[in-house]
């Protein structure tokens, strides 16, 4: 699939593309169509899995009455830019040769859709599974501590850290630098890299600290229902609301397990690319193998809403036969009934 076999230095493209440019592709006329064909279906798939979540978000009023749906609409529309913004960016970059993409002045610049969108999205994350350790932890003060216009709040801090953290590396580099040359960027890689792991580390011992107590709670939890279970309505009320923030936590679980496995292989993207010698077309599979997870999470999260909560999927259908009725049957009205009696949960 590559066009050469010569051994790259540190950055993502061959050592003979030394000074003048000329435009080409990095694959194969073939490989450049198989891997068109990939991630278009990723952005596509995104964008479309994404929208119909921020539609049943916006529809749904049992849904809106949440605090903690501000985060998923808004892990949505992260995921929705992914697709819009990040994704084409990405599939220049890394397809194409020219003066444009191998300029040090706007090559980071194309990457950096995609970062800022992968930072933003382990943010998201985090905050999400702080809430969720105050709703199991705290239950009865959560409706106090966690509010719309907190969770508002919070999310803006975030974005500015994203957009902080990824960009201050990118505006430093020097910009007469040519990234398809014989001057070396090790160093101002090396920083970009370190810098992002140390944030995602962080962010990863935050989620892993809150889920760790909240396993603990959640089995408490479980033990509750079933002492109580033959109590007086009030007492089943309560432990309904045990079991919805259960079912909850478990499927942010799912959430979070899906992002750790899709960006365990960024992760050894940059130990290889740090660590390891390696030839051209070794280094080309390993960077797509290892990205395409990275960019295919932004689908991964509609599928898990519709999946463990009916209110998205009536939510995906009606928006799908609201648009084109001949793609989706109206949800049948058993079903809707069913569906205004749930009790709204975020997941």
């Amino acid at each position: 699939m590559m066009n050469s076999s010569h051994t790259p230095p540190s950055d993502a493209l061959p050592t003979d593309l030394v000074g003048h440019v000329e435009f080409g592709l990095v694959f194969s006329l073939v490989g450049t169509v198989i891997f068109y064909v990939v991630f278009l279906a990723i952005a596509v798939g995104s964008v479309v899995g994404n929208i119909l979540v921020i539609i049943s978000y916006k529809n749904d009023t049992s849904l809106r009455r949440r605090p903690t749906n501000v985060f998923l609409a808004s892990l949505a529309a992260m995921d929705l830019l992914t697709g819009l913004v990040a994704i084409p960016s990405y599939m220049a970059v890394r397809t194409i040769i020219s003066e444009f993409t191998c300029s040090m002045s706007t090559r980071y610049f194309l990457f950096l859709p995609g970062m800022i969108c992968g930072v933003s999205s382990v943010t998201h994350l985090s905050l999400i599974a702080i809430d969720r350790y105050i709703a199991i932890s705290r239950p009865l003060r959560y409706p106090r501590i966690v509010t719309k216009r907190r969770c508002v709040v919070a999310l803006a801090i975030g974005a500015i850290f994203s957009i902080i953290v990824c960009t201050w590396p990118v505006v430093s580099m020097d910009v007469e630098q040519s990234f398809c040359g014989e001057q070396r960027t090790d160093e101002v890689i090396n920083v970009l890299v370190i810098g992002l792991c140390v944030v995602i580390v962080l962010y990863f011992g935050v989620m892993i600290f809150c889920y760790a107590h909240m396993v603990r709670k959640a089995l408490e939890h479980v033990r509750l229902r079933r002492t109580l279970s033959k109590c007086a309505e009030s007492v089943q009320t309560n432990a309904q609301d045990a079991r919805s923030r259960l079912r909850a936590t478990v499927t942010v679980a799912i959430i979070m397990g899906a992002f750790i496995v899709c960006w365990l292989p960024i992760v050894f993207k940059f130990l290889f690319l740090s660590f390891f010698q390696y030839s051209q077309e070794v280094f080309l599979i390993v960077q797509v193998a290892c990205e395409l997870p990275f960019y295919a999470n932004s689908l991964v999260n509609p599928i898990i809403y519709g999946y463990r909560n009916a209110h998205y999927r009536v939510g995906y259908q009606r928006a799908v036969h609201g648009c084109c009725p001949c793609l989706a049957d109206k949800p049948p009205e058993v079903e809707s009934s069913v569906y205004s009696k749930q009790r709204p949960s975020i997941v």
